[in-house]
């Protein structure tokens, strides 16, 4: 293993993750706003959302193909500026919720 593959966080994670489109509405901060999941696996996605600075936690509904939805709850692990996004970790499974 080439070391310097450690500092590259696509070599750290635990899962692989895929590369999607979904929409899901994210609730942080006292507010709720839309997001667009641009990749995800069992451990985490990537959210391209703009959310408050102070908002560590959040619980996302996912828009799955098929009409279903999927709730999570996640913790911000890291956040980018330019596209607006953050990198979360699912904390809890809360359900799948139907058409």
């Amino acid at each position: 293993m080439d070391w310097a593959e450690l500092d590259d966080p696509a070599q750290r994670r635990r899962f692989t993750r895929r590369d999607v489109q979904l929409h899901a509405q994210v609730r942080a901060g006292g507010g709720i706003v839309g997001a667009t999941i641009e990749n995800i696996s069992r451990g985490g996605a990537f959210l391209r959302v703009d959310l408050p600075v102070e908002a560590e936690d959040l619980v996302a509904t996912i828009d799955l193909p098929e009409g279903r939805g999927l709730r999570v709850r996640a913790k911000v692990k890291w956040r980018r500026t330019e596209p607006a996004g953050v990198g979360v970790e699912f904390a809890e499974f809360l359900g799948e919720s139907l058409p």
